[in-house]
């Protein structure tokens, strides 16, 4: 019953606005690079894939002025990891991530999406209720996006799970990033510049949240500099992310101001990202930075690397689940004042980030601050990346 009902309100809003009725169409992270464009030799390879990822499109008729498109959504990350530290050794494969969900456009300035995970064993079907959203376009240079969905805070966070280039989001981000939350958020872009501001329910539970939490907020503003400076990527943006709990709050994590910072560089087949964070209050204060550059070798295949630095006050970073906290023998629950990682991977673009392989070795570093316990480890990940 539980996952009928999960259905039933993904499925609901769309099928309703669709017959009762005889775009900023909300694109998903539009700070994501790019996968690198097909090659004339693979057109006929990709017209069969183009074929194939256009099955999931029930309707699509950019004429009807009432329903543009409706659409059954899905995801699948599956990947095996491989960790050997100096506190011991670990290895497994897992399912990242299995979603189903539906979307629809409408109008011509309404979208609608809702995915729900999916259990790993089938038993039962459904396991929890991602996210159900509603976009609304207002004006040129104003959406409104209302219900469950992931707070735009940071660069790194924002980008979809589908279209970053590492196997893992870095160890600060994961530690900062707030999760999916029921909430109303505005935004646009204004000749160049970009913002977003929106509010969300500190509770946090399987489906939309009871409302009886305290509340975060989020305020981002970004400027694109490409056309001005001469280069084919040149964007910046800072992310802004207040939190006032009430006792019991998971949501947002335990800070009280969170800021992010990033600068995105490109030319050519040639990008790096960087991006600065702070975070302070309620737990002790922490810091880092991260650069990743990325390349595309060939059409399809595009080799990234990343640094990062984190440093966390009174053992205040904690090392990454996945999947340097799961060796049998890490001392005091992996945490730690300074963080060093070195990340290398390549990644196979089968249908740009629709269908892809990635792996990646990572080699890192946590001292264990002033209980010990330092962590020296190596883990290698790879897997597949299914997104429609």
């Amino acid at each position: 019953m539980k996952s009928v009902h999960a259905l039933n309100l993904i499925a609901a809003p769309i099928v309703a606005m669709s017959l009762t009725a005889p775009g900023v169409i909300a694109g998903e992270d539009s700070t994501a690079p790019l996968p690198p464009p097909a090659s004339v030799e693979e057109e006929s390879s990709a017209s069969v894939l183009d074929a194939l990822w256009d099955l999931p499109v029930l309707y699509s008729n950019k004429e009807n002025p009432f329903l543009q498109k409706l659409s059954i959504l899905g995801r699948y990350q599956g990947q095996y990891a491989v960790v050997d530290s100096d506190q011991g050794n670990f290895d497994d494969w897992e399912n990242r991530r299995w979603r189903l969900g539906a979307g629809a456009q409408l109008f011509n300035r309404i979208d609608l999406k809702g995915y729900i995970n999916i259990d790993d064993d089938f038993n039962p079907f459904y396991s929890s209720l991602e996210e159900l959203h509603m976009t609304i376009k207002v004006v040129d240079a104003l959406s409104l996006t209302v219900g469950k969905q992931k707070p735009e805070w940071g660069y790194e966070w924002t980008t979809s799970s589908s279209k970053i280039l590492t196997m893992e989001r870095g160890l600060l981000t994961n530690q900062l990033l707030p999760a999916k939350s029921s909430g109303i958020a505005a935004h646009g872009e204004v000749s160049g510049f970009s913002y977003y501001v929106g509010a969300f329910s500190g509770d946090l539970d399987d489906e939309f949240g009871n409302f009886d939490g305290g509340t975060f907020y989020v305020a981002s503003v970004g400027y694109d500099f490409s056309e001005t400076c001469g280069m084919d990527k040149m964007a910046w943006r800072l992310d802004y992310l207040y939190n006032d709990p009430e006792e019991g709050d998971t949501a947002a994590k335990k800070y009280d101001n969170s800021f992010a910072t990033s600068l995105v560089l490109g030319q050519g087949d040639f990008t790096v990202v960087n991006e600065l964070m702070y975070a302070s209050g309620q737990s002790p204060d922490v810091y880092g930075l991260s650069i990743m550059p990325s390349y595309d070798i060939t059409d399809k295949l595009q080799v990234v690397g990343r640094y990062q630095y984190a440093h966390g006050d009174d053992d205040g970073l904690r090392a990454q689940s996945r999947y340097e906290r799961k060796v049998p023998s890490i001392t005091d629950g992996g945490h730690g004042e300074d963080y060093h990682a070195f990340y290398l991977g390549l990644n196979y673009y089968i249908h740009g980030h629709g269908l892809k392989l990635m792996s990646g070795l990572e080699y890192a570093t946590l001292d264990g601050g002033s209980d010990g316990g330092d962590y020296d480890g190596l883990s290698w990940v790879s897997g597949i990346r299914l997104n429609f």
